[in-house]
């Protein structure tokens, strides 16, 4: 199994789990996950994907919440994977801004 599998698997878990258990430093924690997925798990042809995907999981992270019973849980993980996605959006926007200053 790949590291960036690896962060991949963990970081989901993580924006589960948070919403269930209170995790010390858990928004460090996303972003430690999303910096090191937006480095290492996004080619050059995946990156305008990325950010286009980080823009709209920001936009509709709270839209199932007034589902009864289980939309304050899906919202809250969709908002958790937002913040992961979004720091990984930051490292990508990093790396085409160096490798623009690079050439």
């Amino acid at each position: 199994m790949s590291p960036v599998k690896i962060i991949r698997i963990v970081a989901l878990a993580v924006a589960i789990i948070a919403v269930f258990v209170t995790i010390p430093y858990v928004a460090l924690i996303m972003v430690v996950l999303g910096l090191a997925l937006g480095f290492m798990g996004v080619s050059s042809d995946e990156r305008v994907l990325y950010l286009v995907v980080a823009v709209a999981l920001a936009q509709v992270s709270g839209a199932l919440g007034p589902i009864p019973a289980v939309g304050g849980y899906i919202s809250d993980i969709l908002a958790n994977l937002s913040a992961i996605i979004n720091a990984g959006a930051v490292a990508v926007i990093l790396t085409m801004f160096k490798e623009r200053i690079m050439d």
